[in-house]
């Protein structure tokens, strides 16, 4: 007889704790995991300016992408492989700086965008040329909990040249 009323009282308790759970705050991890992504992008340019290809390609998920300009999407590590080997090596530095970086409360999935500059010089040390641009990349949390870039792009800030007029 007891336990024949006392399944009312059970039953409200059990959905009493399931909404007060339900309202308990999540952890916000976001101010920690821009911060990761910050130092990690840091030493991503830091590896480019040594023109390391294997370390510049490290920062890539298995699944990354590159939207490289004027180029085909990169959407293999063969291809990203290609693109990168032709901005790294002698006589060429590149480096970059995010300015803003932004993770969704989530905090699986967060993008940065910045500045780059690349300079290449001929084969006697002379300045050949000088780009500057704009960047963007968007970093997912792997299972693991580390950072990768998932989808990476940048474009020149040089105007594209003018297309001469077709005579008629």
């Amino acid at each position: 007889m007891m336990l024949k009323n006392s399944a009312p009282f059970v039953l409200i308790a059990c959905g009493f704790l399931a909404s007060s759970c339900a309202s308990l705050p999540v952890s916000d991890t976001r101010t920690g995991d821009e911060a990761a992504i910050r130092v990690l992008d840091e030493q991503w340019s830091a590896t480019a300016a040594k023109n390391d290809l294997e370390g510049t390609l490290a920062f890539y998920s298995d699944d990354a992408v590159l939207l490289p300009p004027n180029s085909p999407m990169a959407a293999d590590k063969k291809s990203i492989r290609e693109s990168w080997a032709g901005l790294l090596g002698p006589n060429k530095s590149t480096s970059w700086k995010a300015s803003k970086i932004e993770v969704a409360k989530s905090g699986d999935i967060g993008y940065l965008y910045g500045t780059y500059q690349l300079s290449i010089k001929d084969p006697k040390g002379g300045p050949a040329m000088n780009d500057t641009g704009k960047i963007l990349e968007v970093w997912k949390k792997l299972s693991d909990g580390k950072w990768k870039c998932i989808v990476d792009t940048y474009n020149s800030d040089i105007p594209v040249p003018a297309v001469p007029a077709m005579k008629k």
